[in-house]
């Protein structure tokens, strides 16, 4: 078994930096254009054409469709390699639904499972292939508890403790399993079951692992948990905080409030029905967490381009409040954070002017309530739906990049790690 980044996961270095990627289905492709722009930033300022966020960021972690992305990244790929990705897994996973979600989900886990072995093969949470910190998301129903599983061979669950543990040590799960099951979110997906026992109890069966998408733990927006693995003892890492020592990076999928409308994941003829109000309801649950951790991370760090909350705590401009207070009484922020998301309907602040991560201040128009509709379903992966997708995040990108993009002074010395944090010789799949 491989321990390549024990060393360089658990160094206490000047800076460090964190990706965060948020689940919202096919609205991943908003993420990857805005994680395009990010890269071609970084190729300019390495002088390296062939740069990638790998090699950026020491820490990258998604839920449900983030850890989709946030693998192929650890795994060294381009941006361009994701997108290409996303363009064949999408459409097999959502082109048809077997089910209207009430006795079975809506779609089958066959082509899902089958995607990620193509793009993932048998590598496991210890791969070499992989060229830094990674960190998936899902939630144990079994069990109740929110899992974070993490590539460190310092977290406490990456071996087993005691020699005579039953279950299989965490470094050993696949990587196409582990993602599976951040991605398999309820009424769309069946859960994921894994066999995580390597010896069963005296005349018993192993009992499976039962999973379901990690925003049902409350980490669809995981950069809040990502903050805390660095710091928490059980994770191994101990990174530094400071505003100029730790940069969080949390990119969103489009956010759009949680009202009631024709949300179109179900027939209109059973819109009444009380599945739908659960869906919603859990959709909202998502939304309201996401939302109060952005604040809160707004709150204890220094942010260059806030994110406007609500017409009470408007943009938290002067962030970083929480924060301790240094010797002169101010607060002092925790550490560097940006977001970076798009507003998927027309939104104003409290004093009626139009906030600039909304559709007409990026495209040049607002969307008409169909767009809105089709946007808000996360498995519509019609091709025009795909296309104002991507021009959203190519926009968002574009502003992050002019604006508030990540600062020099968290700029990587040497850009390209050496030594046994070096990138990995192989992309292809490993069998």
């Amino acid at each position: 078994m491989t321990r390549r980044l024990a060393k360089f996961l658990s160094d206490p270095a000047p800076s460090r930096r964190i990706l965060a990627l948020d689940g919202g289905g096919v609205r991943g492709f908003l993420t990857i254009e805005i994680l395009h722009r990010l890269e071609a930033e970084l190729r300019r300022r390495s002088g390296d054409p062939n740069y990638v966020l790998s090699q950026y960021f020491d820490l990258i972690g998604g839920t449900s469709t983030g850890s989709i992305i946030a693998t192929g990244l650890a795994l060294g790929w381009p941006v361009s390699d994701v997108w290409a990705a996303y363009e064949t897994i999408v459409p097999r996973i959502f082109g048809k639904a077997s089910g209207v979600g009430l006795l079975s989900p809506r779609y089958k886990n066959k082509p899902l499972a089958e995607a990620f072995e193509q793009e993932f093969g048998d590598r496991a949470l210890e791969s070499p292939d992989l060229d830094t910190g990674l960190a998936i998301f899902a939630k144990r129903m079994d069990r109740g508890s929110a899992w974070m599983m993490v590539n460190n061979p310092n977290w406490v669950y990456y071996d087993n403790k005691f020699s005579d543990d039953r279950f299989a040590p965490n470094h050993s799960f696949k990587l196409r399993s582990i993602v599976q099951a951040s991605a398999a979110a309820p009424h769309y997906f069946r859960g994921v079951k894994m066999k995580i026992e390597n010896v069963a109890e005296k005349g018993k069966k192993p009992l499976d692992a039962h999973f379901v998408d990690g925003g049902v733990g409350g980490l669809n927006n995981p950069a809040l948990e990502l903050l805390t693995m660095v710091r928490d003892p059980a994770y191994g890492f101990g990174w530094q905080l400071g505003a100029d020592k730790l940069y969080v990076l949390s990119v969103g999928t489009g956010w759009i409030r949680s009202v009631s409308r024709a949300q179109g994941i179900i027939p209109r003829f059973i819109e009444g029905l009380f599945v739908k109000q659960t869906v919603n309801a859990l959709r909202g649950m998502i939304n309201d967490v996401s939302l109060q951790q952005v604040a809160y991370l707004q709150g204890l760090g220094r942010t260059e381009l806030p994110w406007y909350i609500n017409s009470e705590k408007e943009a938290q401009h002067g962030g970083g409040y929480l924060g301790l207070a240094g010797a002169d009484g101010a607060a002092q922020p925790l550490f560097q954070y940006q977001r970076v998301d798009v507003r998927l309907e027309e939104e104003a602040d409290r004093h009626g002017a139009t906030l600039p991560e909304t559709p007409s201040a990026l495209i040049g128009r607002p969307l008409s309530g169909s767009e809105v509709r089709g946007l808000d379903e996360i498995t519509n992966a019609k091709p025009q739906n795909l296309d104002l997708l991507k021009a959203l995040g190519r926009a968002a990108g574009d502003r992050f990049i002019r604006l508030a993009p990540p600062p020099e002074r968290f700029n990587p010395d040497p850009w390209t790690r050496t030594g046994d944090a070096a990138p990995a010789h192989s992309r292809k799949p490993a069998s």
